[in-house]
C-alpha cells in the first residue's frame, strides 16, 4: 500500500488544488510563476510518500534509490517522458514500526524526486511551386520537394544541474541540419538565462519567429539577406516590467548547415535585441480581441574570419535560386542596425522592420546596404496572432474550431499580403534590387496541421538576370 504525503518539499503548505486531488492522496502545487518554469517546476515535484505494511528494511537500505521511467503518447503533443527517483527515508520521523491488530504494520518513508521530464516530436514541411518569368531566367525549375523533415527533444532535468534542453536535427535540401538545440540555464540572477547551442540568432522578429508561426511560407528578402539565420553561439536575456519588456545580448558563429540569414563564412558577431510592449491588452476568455503594440530595436556587429562579408536572397521562395547577390566583399566585418514593429488589433495585425548594413571596406568609404517590408494579416474566423512575451516573438495559432468534416469545423483561415524590397547595390558591388509583393492564404486545420498557399510576383532590377517573376507555391506542414 502507497500513500504519498500531501507536502511538496519546496513549497509547505501549498494547498491549491487540494478538492481536485483529494482522491489520489497529493496536494496540488499552485501555477507557477515565470521564475519557476523550466528546471524549477521539476522541483515542485519532490514529495514524501508513505509506503505503509511495508517489509522491514535494514539501516543501510535506508540510503539505496531506485529509478523508474514513464512513457506516455499524447498525440498530437508527441511522445512524453520521466525519469523520477525513489530514496529510502526509514525511520524519518523515528517511528519505525506500529502494532496494530495483531500484526506489525511497518512504515517506509520515501523521497520521490522527478529528475527529468519533457517530449519527443517531429516537423514535416513540404512544398510544391511553379514559376512564370521571363526567359532570361533559367534556373527557375518547379517541382515539390520536402522543405523540412527534423525530429526533436526538449524538456528539463535536475540531474548535475537543473537546465533546460532542446535537439532539434533533421533534413533540409540537400543538407544535414541542425536547429534550436541548445542548454538553457535559469533563472539566473540579473541575466535571466543562459542559452548555449546553435539557434535562431535573436535578431529581427519575422525570423526570431519560428518559421510555423509567419504568415507566409518563407521570410521576406530582406530578412534572408541581410538578418542572421540559425548560428551556434551563446546569448543571455530576460524579460523586465512585468514583461512588458525582453532584452538579449549574444556571441555567435558559423553553425552547422544553413538555411537562410546572411551569407557570410567564417565570422564571430555580437547581437543586441530590446524589444518593448508600449500596449498590450489580453482576455484569456476572449483571445480574439487581444491588442498589442510591438517595438524592437537591434544591432548586429560582424567580425569577418576570411576578410569577406556576403548578402543574397530567393525571391521568397526556396525552390527558386538566389536572385540578387553581392558575392564576396572583402571587408574585415559589418554593422547592421534594425528596427522592428507590429500591430495587432483582434483579428486584424500589422508588422514591419527595417534593416540597414554598413560594410566597411579596407580601402574606400563604407558600403550601405538596405532591406524593408510590412505585411497585414486578417483572420477571417476571428482568431488572434499569440505573442511570446518573454521572447518577443509570435507563437502557434490555436483556432477556434479544429477542422472536422461534416461537424461544423472549419479550422482558421487567414489572408495576408507582403511586399517587400532589398537593395544590395552600393560602389562598386552590384548585387541587385529584388522587389516583391506576395499574397497568402494559410488554412490551419489544428494547431499541429497547416496548409499554405502564396502568390508572389517580383522584379529583379541591377543584376543579371533581370525581369518579372510570378511564383505560385504551397506547402503542407505537420508537427506532434
Amino acid at each position: 500500500m502507497l500513500f504519498t504525503v500531501g507536502c511538496h518539499l519546496f513549497c509547505p503548505g501549498d494547498v491549491a488544488g487540494a478538492e481536485a486531488t483529494q482522491a489520489s492522496g497529493q496536494i496540488a502545487s499552485t501555477a507557477l510563476t515565470p521564475a519557476e518554469e523550466g528546471p524549477e517546476r521539476l522541483k515542485k515535484e519532490a514529495r514524501i510518500t508513505v509506503e505503509t505494511n511495508a517489509l522491514p528494511v535494514s539501516g543501510s537500505a535506508s540510503k539505496e534509490k531506485s529509478s523508474q521511467w514513464k512513457v506516455t503518447w499524447q498525440g498530437w503533443n508527441g511522445l512524453h517522458y520521466e525519469l523520477r527517483t525513489t530514496t529510502l527515508l526509514h525511520d524519518l520521523f523515528g517511528v519505525g514500526r506500529e502494532n496494530g491488530q495483531g500484526t506489525n504494520a511497518y512504515q517506509v518513508f520515501n523521497l520521490e524526486q522527478l529528475k527529468m521530464s519533457g517530449k519527443i516530436g517531429g516537423k514535416l514541411a513540404v512544398d510544391a511551386a511553379g514559376y512564370i518569368t521571363g526567359k532570361e531566367f533559367q534556373d527557375f525549375n518547379e517541382g515539390v520537394e520536402v522543405r523540412r523533415a527534423r525530429l526533436y527533444a526538449q524538456g528539463d532535468c535536475l540531474l548535475l544541474l537543473p537546465v533546460s534542453y532542446q535537439l532539434e536535427i533533421g533534413y533540409i535540401p540537400n543538407e544535414l541540419y541542425i536547429e534550436e538545440s541548445y542548454l538553457k540555464f535559469k533563472p539566473i540572477p540579473y541575466i535571466g538565462e543562459l542559452r548555449i547551442g546553435q539557434y535562431q540568432a535573436p535578431m529581427g522578429l519575422e525570423v526570431v519567429s519560428s518559421t510555423r508561426d509567419i504568415s507566409f511560407m518563407e521570410p521576406s528578402a530582406p530578412m534572408q539577406a541581410l538578418a542572421p539565420g540559425v548560428n551556434a553561439g551563446m546569448q543571455i536575456g530576460r524579460p523586465v516590467f512585468s514583461e512588458r519588456a525582453a532584452w538579449a545580448l549574444g556571441l555567435f558563429s558559423d553553425g552547422v548547415g544553413k538555411d537562410y540569414g546572411d551569407a557570410s563564412r567564417d565570422f564571430a558577431r555580437a547581437i543586441a535585441r530590446l524589444t518593448a510592449l508600449p500596449v498590450y491588452r489580453a482576455d484569456p476568455e476572449q483571445p480574439g480581441s487581444a491588442r498589442l503594440l510591438h517595438l524592437g530595436l537591434s544591432a548586429n556587429i560582424l567580425y569577418s574570419g576570411d576578410s569577406t562579408v556576403r548578402y543574397q536572397a530567393r525571391p521568397e521562395s526556396h525552390l527558386a535560386p538566389y536572385v540578387v547577390d553581392t558575392g564576396n566583399i572583402p571587408s574585415e566585418g559589418a554593422l547592421v542596425v534594425g528596427a522592428e514593429a507590429a500591430w495587432i488589433s483582434g483579428p486584424f495585425s500589422v508588422q514591419g522592420e527595417f534593416l540597414h548594413s554598413f560594410v566597411q571596406q579596407p580601402e574606400g568609404s563604407p558600403l550601405d546596404f538596405e532591406g524593408v517590408y510590412g505585411s497585414v494579416s486578417w483572420f477571417l474566423t476571428g482568431e488572434t496572432r499569440p505573442y511570446n512575451r518573454t521572447e518577443g516573438t509570435f507563437a502557434r495559432v490555436i483556432p477556434k474550431h479544429d477542422f472536422s468534416w461534416g461537424k461544423g469545423g472549419w479550422g482558421a483561415w487567414e489572408v495576408a499580403g507582403r511586399v517587400s524590397y532589398v537593395g544590395l547595390n552600393s560602389g562598386d558591388v552590384r548585387g541587385g534590387r529584388l522587389a516583391m509583393f506576395m499574397a497568402g492564404m494559410n488554412w490551419h486545420l489544428h494547431s499541429h496541421v497547416k496548409w499554405r498557399f502564396d502568390y508572389g510576383f517580383g522584379r529583379v532590377s541591377d543584376h543579371p538576370p533581370e525581369g518579372n517573376l510570378n511564383i505560385f507555391q504551397t506547402r503542407v506542414e505537420v508537427d506532434f
